[in-house]
């Protein structure tokens, strides 16, 4: 019986451990590094020519420890912003008007199955990159047999507070919708601003319509390019343009 308890105790302790240091221990902050024209957080970012396009190309600097220290902590109900990983375009300044550009999106290999190819916009980003509006897609939902995931092949979110989780448990269906797209294939993402409206564009055609900004209709700030955990992120043509209000 005693042996029994020893083994009962050993297997709670290398079970229970490492979940608590996940939750408890904080992250460590990911460095602001100015790369060429952008200024990022949490991703490394290069250029390079991606099918038969120049692009900036964007790899989320995943740091294993900190990501299942994320998926723990929702697990145990213990809330927590989303990592910020973007690339801010220095000098930019937008209110509304319209952005575009050209994405493409691959998992990293150790990723597949978890991620899906998460690449976006943020805009209206505050100075220190740590509040922005977000428009993001999944292509890897987008052709799925499953229909629960076609829906969320589009996403708005708004860090660091309004992320997805929240938006399905508060409005359900409403800040995310699905379109015709998929891994490692170019796609044009529109997005038009106007106030605390936002419509998105997906290859031309309006997929989802975001009545209320989150973050309200009177703030600006820059633009950046956005990628999520286990993805390489591809962009081109990026093009913004102002509207006066």
């Amino acid at each position: 019986m005693r042996a029994i308890k020893i083994v009962l105790w050993t297997v709670l302790i290398l079970v229970i451990a490492p979940i608590l240091i996940l939750v408890l221990v904080p992250p460590s902050p990911p460095s602001h590094q100015r790369q060429g024209e952008y200024e990022t957080l949490g991703v490394l970012l290069e250029r390079v020519d991606y099918q038969g396009k120049p692009t900036t190309a964007l790899e989320y600097e995943a740091n294993v420890f900190r990501d299942w220290g994320g998926m723990a902590r929702e697990l145990l109900g213990i809330s927590g912003d989303t990592s910020s990983a973007v690339a801010l375009l220095t000098d930019s300044s937008f209110s509304n008007g319209t952005i575009e550009v050209d994405l493409a999106s691959t998992v990293v290999a150790k990723y597949l199955g978890l991620a899906r190819g998460f690449a976006g916009i943020a805009f209206r980003v505050s100075e220190d990159l740590e509040s922005y509006e977000l428009v993001y897609l999944r292509p890897a939902n987008g052709r799925s047999n499953n229909q629960t995931q076609r829906s969320h092949t589009v996403q708005y979110a708004a860090h660091p507070d309004f992320h997805f989780d929240v938006s399905r448990r508060v409005a359900p269906g409403v800040f995310e919708s699905s379109a015709n797209i998929g891994l490692d294939e170019w796609i044009h993402l529109r997005i038009e601003v106007n106030e605390q409206q936002a419509e998105i564009y997906v290859d031309g055609v309006q997929v989802l319509m975001v009545d209320k900004l989150i973050l309200g209709d009177e703030r600006s700030g820059g633009i950046a390019l956005w990628v999520g955990l286990g993805t390489n992120a591809y962009f081109s043509n990026l093009e913004i343009t102002l509207r006066e209000t």
